[in-house]
């Protein structure tokens, strides 16, 4: 247990330094997998904190409070499905080798160790650029660790990392209409409220929300009147 924490660790310290030298000792490392999964599930966790936070803040509780996170762990699950099967795709367009879904889901996964501090979006005012920051944080050591597992340069490294978002928006206008009607239904199946979810959202990670509660607190408090 000791030396998987202490992999962990480096990998992770590694990612958040942008280090490709940790990326190859990665790609080799016999717990890869094991190590990936762990990332993501504690990036996840971290996300879904934040995000708890909020609804407990807006009176969400009970089972809506439990539906909400599940919601939003399947969409994390399958936004690192549909990124994988996107860098496996595009790798391949571009460099001729072909890379397995399951090694694009341990980069992609790896990938999300800057999401650890994912918590921090809760924070009022700078929540949402503090989302932006990982985000961005996030790509650029998927950038560094595409590098790494197609064993190109960074111009070319940076190529399919690009070309990747790129697919990722356009998939995300695509499907904007079905996904976000589809996401609506289920939620309104299951708790009887819409959301301020949208495909974009889906597509770049972020969280449902239900709407069934006003920021404008004065508001609200004169109503109660």
């Amino acid at each position: 247990m000791g030396d998987f924490l202490g992999s962990l660790w480096r990998a992770i310290t590694g990612v958040w330094s942008l280090d490709s030298s940790m990326a190859e000792w990665f790609r080799n490392y016999p717990q890869s997998l094991e190590i990936s999964i762990t990332i993501a599930m504690l990036a996840g966790i971290s996300t879904l904190l934040g995000n708890s936070v909020v609804l407990f803040w807006n009176r969400i509780r009970g089972w809506r409070f439990g539906v909400s996170l599940v919601f939003n762990g399947v969409s994390m699950v399958g936004l690192f499905v549909v990124q994988s099967v996107v860098i496996a795709l595009v790798g391949y367009l571009i460099t001729g080798d072909r890379l397995t879904i399951f090694n694009a889901a341990r980069a992609v996964m790896l990938a999300t160790a800057p999401l650890l501090f994912g918590f921090l979006e809760l924070a009022p005012y700078v929540g949402p650029g503090i989302a932006r920051v990982l985000q961005v944080w996030s790509l650029l050591a998927l950038w560094t660790i595409v590098g790494v597992v197609y064993r190109v340069d960074y111009w070319q490294a940076l190529l399919i990392t690009g070309l990747g978002w790129a697919v990722m928006q356009g998939l995300s206008w695509a499907l904007a209409k079905p996904l976000s009607a589809l996401g609506n239904r289920i939620w309104r199946l299951l708790s009887g409220s819409p959301t301020l979810l949208t495909a974009q959202d889906i597509l770049s990670g972020h969280q449902f929300m239900p709407v069934e509660f006003d920021f404008d607190v004065p508001a609200v408090g004169k109503g109660a009147e």
